[in-house]
């Protein structure tokens, strides 16, 4: 059992029961909080000096993508809706297209073109870990997270002697454990600093790893991607006022994605507390001055018992002593709260009597021990919770900007099975991926440019297959979906 008090109020909490308490009809002592709000203006440091390097942090404390994770990975819907996106995205996977002129359109033609493709399929038969399919997946998943994705460029040895491509392949590296950085003495106080002055990066366990632990890698140079035997790069979608990409949709929802992942507890803890005993407590003056009249008393008796060499008296198995302070009274007036605790809860306790005594003022008005029970408003505390949940579902989905019919998740919560407003919906979806496909795609035509210059000239590149189905009344009857 634990009992709390604060001046003349307090509780006592036993199991899953708990009931509040006062001594006295008005509360002599109230309680407040710290407001950390106020320290929220205080500003933070942009960079952190490891090594000899001024390294570019990510979030205030450098810990956002540890913060993402966390955040989207115990929301109930969001994993599955950014599935969606990444699946969307990377449709059938990469394949090799030139883009051609259709009067006033500009249409893409998906070609075969074995030099590229042996070089796309030749990765892991090279050393890479990963095939380039399996890469741009990764890139994607990390983009549609923090619309950020760190690649390490594998290059030959013989990469400025001709013969063989250049390139080998590219690979993965994972945002948790890269930052930007520069060895620049940079003032972030005074200094302007912008994306092209940080031209190496750092690679490590940025939670719990030490000064000497990280790996550096020289950055990309674009215009002589060439110049040193590894490098890494940073492909992002541009966001206003930083450097690394930022997740647009996050930053906005963040607060509604906190109080999301916090329904399902809020609403397990509550139904299984909901039928213990709550109470508030009032106990009155009068009890309390002939309680302290009572143990001054015994206080003077063991006096008397002291003086005689005789055992002294305890009260409820409270050693009473011979001089009275305010805590005996405390230790007293637990006593009876834990009593009457056992009274109020449990499964075994119904039928049993609990009895207290009243006294009259020199008014003759009654004072007794008052047990008012507290009406929690089950009804209402469950539904504002699922209001709040569902209101959470249309932020999350307008947000990502995926219509009900896409996501699967409507007002209501039932999915919309309309086949015309599912199809003109995914068709605008994807006329909406041109920027995050040119990002995601952009390191691999980068490759091809280096690899293929001619086939580059010659419009040759890289993107996601995605195969958009025709709408069934525009198939015959035997090729329509419900015939196959």
């Amino acid at each position: 059992m634990e009992i709390q008090t604060n001046g003349h109020i307090g509780y006592v909490k036993e199991g899953a029961d708990v009931f509040t308490f006062q001594m006295g009809t008005t509360p002599k002592a109230t309680t407040g909080e710290i407001d950390l709000e106020q320290f929220a203006g205080i500003p933070l440091p942009y960079v952190l000096n490891v090594d000899g390097y001024k390294v570019l942090i990510m979030g205030k404390t450098n810990t956002l993508p540890d913060e993402v994770e966390a955040v989207i990975g115990g929301n109930r819907i969001l994993p599955e809706l950014i599935d969606k996106r990444v699946k969307l995205l990377s449709g059938e996977g990469l394949h090799v297209y030139q883009n051609k002129k259709n009067g006033k359109k500009i249409e893409r033609e998906w070609v075969d073109q074995p030099l590229i493709e042996s070089w796309l399929d030749s990765w892991q038969d090279n050393g890479l870990q990963d095939s380039a399919s399996d890469v741009a997946l990764k890139y994607v998943i990390d983009y549609y997270h923090m619309e950020t994705f760190f690649l390490r460029w594998r290059f030959r040895k013989s990469r400025r002697l001709g013969g063989q491509l250049p390139v080998i392949g590219l690979e993965h590296i994972p945002i948790k454990k890269t930052r930007l950085a520069t060895d620049k003495n940079i003032d972030i106080f005074t200094d302007y600093f912008e994306d092209s002055d940080f031209k190496h990066f750092l690679v490590g366990n940025w939670s719990y790893g030490t000064e000497k632990s990280f790996r550096v890698y020289n950055r990309l140079d674009p215009s002589d991607p060439l110049k040193y035997p590894v490098a890494m790069s940073m492909h992002r979608n541009p966001s206003f006022g930083k450097i690394y990409g930022q997740n647009k949709f996050y930053e906005g929802i963040k607060e509604w994605l906190v109080g999301m992942n916090k329904t399902p507890r809020f609403i397990n803890s509550f139904l299984e507390n909901s039928l213990s005993a709550k109470v508030h407590v009032i106990i009155p003056d009068a009890w309390i001055k002939s309680k302290r009249r009572m143990l001054e008393s015994y206080c003077d008796k063991n006096k008397e018992l002291a003086a005689e060499g005789k055992e002294l008296i305890k009260v409820n198995e409270i050693d009473v002593g011979t001089e009275f302070y305010e805590h005996l009274l405390t230790k007293y007036v637990s006593g009876e709260l834990k009593k009457l605790s056992k009274f109020l809860s449990g499964a075994d306790n119904q039928g049993k009597l609990y009895s207290s005594y009243s006294f009259k003022t020199s008014d003759k008005v009654e004072e007794r021990w008052i047990i008012e029970p507290i009406d929690l408003k089950y009804k209402e505390y469950i539904d504002a919770l699922t209001n709040y949940d569902k209101r959470g579902d249309e932020v999350v989905t307008t947000a990502m900007g995926m219509d009900a019919t896409i996501s699967n998740v409507s007002k209501d919560g039932v999915i919309s099975k309309s086949g015309s407003d599912l199809y003109y919906n995914y068709i605008i979806y994807l006329l909406n991926l041109t920027i995050p496909e040119r990002i995601c795609t952009e390191p691999f035509n980068m490759a091809l440019k280096i690899n293929f210059p001619e086939l580059y000239k010659q419009g040759y590149r890289i993107g996601f297959y995605i195969n958009v189905p025709s709408r069934q009344e525009e198939v015959s009857t035997d090729d329509r979906l419900q015939n196959q």
